[in-house]
């Protein structure tokens, strides 16, 4: 099974007040499994998981390795703040946090003319 391409798993997304949010259901993975990118206004996460799987009976030993990997590409929103993304992986579910700008109204002035 070498080579083997993991079914990419589907995404929530939910939005808040003040952030994004993106949760994968991704069980079985570590840390150390994600690679999480931003370049411009896209968001890339990519998974690979390596498994060595041994069978030692007597005098004949087998090993395989097994990669499974997948890749998900997300276009950010204008109002989102990509240097303050936020991921964390819990009980299978890889959650990254991306929180929006805060956008302040420009103080507007106005002369009053003196009659």
């Amino acid at each position: 099974n070498l080579g083997k391409v993991m079914n990419v798993p589907a995404v929530n997304v939910a939005e808040t007040d003040n952030v994004f949010k993106l949760m994968i259901a991704a069980p079985g993975m570590e840390k150390k499994d994600f690679r999480i990118d931003v370049l411009d206004d896209m968001l890339t996460i990519r998974a690979e998981k390596e498994k060595e799987e041994k069978e030692e009976k007597g005098r004949f030993n087998r090993r395989e390795y097994n990669y499974s990997s997948w890749t998900r590409s997300f276009t950010l929103p204008e109002n989102c703040e990509p240097g303050k993304i936020d991921a964390n992986y819990v009980n299978g579910e890889l959650r990254i946090l991306i929180p929006k700008k805060v956008i302040v109204a420009p103080k507007t002035m106005k002369s009053i003319a003196v009659n």
